[in-house]
């Protein structure tokens, strides 16, 4: 190599190295820019949140208010977790209103002055008003008429409502394969969006992303709470898995095969011990069934307590459990020419086995020792859908109903106002429901709390929790085959009417159990009681 050949190819390097100390320039100033304008949003976010609570607080008391942060994504999708949701907030608040009526200084059991309380909800974008339009903090007006309108339950304003972007990426349909993964994986991104755009003092999880916790209490330092419906793995889960029990989660293509069994089986014990290192960064874990609690103390190896979810029991309680006599369009009628109902409320949701109810229904109503109350017997489906899954799920029940030969006795009433939902319960003697596992069964009790007797699956929450026998007499059925619900179905809607009434009396008194009160109270000591409130 000549002496030139050196010079122009140190030149060449030269050149080479101030190119790259350009671009690392350039990134950092690109990265510090966006931490600027990240904080600075952040800022403005949280002086969103606070708004005026933050000056609300006395000049003399020095204590900022405590801001809790609800964690639910899906907060429109008409089930029991916004249910949860709605009514964790009312209890807050009603703690919050509780302690300002004592005096100009709060204080709490043990002297020590009692602060302030602001709720924030973390909510998808898609779930707000008329689209997105580029406000992360946005007012909680729709959500206070929504839960009022829905779930008939009363919010103060002002709450705020974060507003999310990347719901979706926690969503099962957007995971093909290696779902609960992907919903995992998708759920902490989410999460750290949640938490970026606003930290609460205290964050509240009640939909069930456990991939959150660590961020929210390493990452951020709040302190973590988790309302938990349903464990995401399980050992009934593996145990099926292992038994090649067809299923909605467990495909043909994976139960005629062995490898892919084992693989299955693997992977959901994998992915148990990463589920269970999350769930003990949580520091107040409340659950809603025992079934759940056994569960989710096993995985997680914490001591859960049960809380169970709020039904609107109080208000149901007050329905007559006399039934009107309606013919099939809900006209008066004559006593032989009235129609019994039995109503099935729920999501429209593949785990709520909906085609389970048609092929009992379609049993009874082949029965060959049918009566002509059973015959003129109607079934009614209230339920929601929360995306296009949900609806095309749907349409698919409404096919079915066709091909049975069933569309003269099956009704349905989708995304239902909380007045319509509560009309129908007025008028349903029975009340189904056929999901097995179900974690707890929200509307089972609202059957009991509105006169139906209920009907539900010999497992789960119904099972450990709800339709228990009482000294004197029963409060319910359950049944764990289409055989077995036609049969039952067949009894109660030949009984006599005072038969009938009897045990739905019996079943609205255990009902009260679960109530809207019950859940508020326990829901509050459980936040006091682990420290974080």
């Amino acid at each position: 190599m000549t002496l030139d050949d050196a010079s122009e190819l140190a030149g060449v390097n030269h050149r080479a190295v101030a190119l790259a100390w350009t671009l690392f320039a350039l990134v950092v100033v690109h990265l510090a820019n966006a931490l600027k304008t990240s904080a600075k949003a952040r800022r403005t976010n949280r002086r969103a949140v606070l708004g005026s609570a933050s000056t609300s607080t006395s000049t003399n008391d020095e204590r900022a208010p405590t801001v809790l942060g609800f964690y639910h994504p899906s907060s429109a999708d008409g089930g029991g977790g916004e249910r949860v949701l709605f009514a964790a907030i009312a209890a807050a608040q009603r703690r919050a209103r509780e302690g300002r009526v004592v005096g100009n200084r709060d204080e709490d059991e043990d002297g020590d002055a009692r602060r302030d309380v602001v709720c924030c909800v973390y909510s998808s974008a898609a779930s707000n008003a008329e689209g997105f339009d580029g406000n992360t903090v946005v007012d909680g007006a729709e959500l206070i008429a929504r839960a009022k309108d829905k779930f008939g339950i009363a919010l103060e304003g002002p709450i705020r409502v974060v507003r999310l972007t990347r719901e979706r990426w926690a969503r099962a349909e957007t995971h093909r394969r290696c779902t609960i993964f992907g919903q995992f994986v998708g759920s902490a991104w989410l999460g750290f969006e949640a938490l970026w755009a606003f930290t609460p003092d205290v964050f509240i999880d009640t939909i069930g992303h456990a991939s959150t916790y660590p961020i929210a209490k390493y990452v951020f330092g709040c302190q973590t709470a988790a309302y938990v419906h349903y464990p995401t793995v399980s050992s009934d889960m593996i145990e099926r898995v292992a038994s090649g029990r067809l299923m909605y989660n467990n495909s043909a293509r994976f139960t005629s095969s062995k490898i892919l069994t084992g693989l299955k089986i693997l992977y959901y014990r994998a992915f148990a011990v990463v589920y269970g290192w999350c769930g003990k960064s949580c520091s107040c874990v409340m659950v809603n069934s025992t079934w759940t609690k056994g569960h989710i103390d096993e995985l997680w190896g914490v001591n859960s307590r049960v809380v169970y979810p709020p039904c609107n029991v109080e208000d149901l309680s007050q329905l007559s459990l006399t039934r009107p006599r309606l013919n099939a369009k809900g006209q008066p009628v004559k006593k032989d020419k009235a129609a019994l109902r039995v109503v099935s409320v729920g999501q429209f949701r593949p785990e709520k086995a909906h085609v389970m109810q048609l092929a009992a229904w379609k049993a009874l109503k082949k029965s060959m020792n049918r009566t002509q109350k059973i015959d003129n017997a109607v079934l009614v489906f209230v339920g929601s859908c929360r995306g296009d899954a949900d609806r095309e799920r749907l349409a698919d029940i409404q096919q079915s109903v066709k091909d049975l030969e069933l569309e003269d006795s099956v009704q349905f009433l989708v995304d239902a106002s909380y007045e319509q939902v509560k009309r129908e319960l007025s008028r349903a003697s029975v009340g189904i429901h056929t999901m097995i596992d179900e974690h707890f069964g929200i509307c089972i009790v609202e059957y009991m709390a509105a006169g139906a007797v209920p009907v539900a699956h010999a497992s789960g929450g119904p099972l450990l929790d709800i339709v228990r026998d009482q000294p004197d007499g029963f409060t319910g059925f359950t049944a764990d085959s289409v055989e077995e619900y036609a049969e039952i179905l067949g009894h109660l809607l030949s009984m006599r009417r005072s038969e009938r009434e009897e045990i739905a009396t019996r079943a609205r008194e255990r009902s009260k159990l679960f109530s809207e009160a019950e859940f508020s109270a326990s829901f509050i000591d459980s936040l006091t009681s682990a420290g974080v409130f």
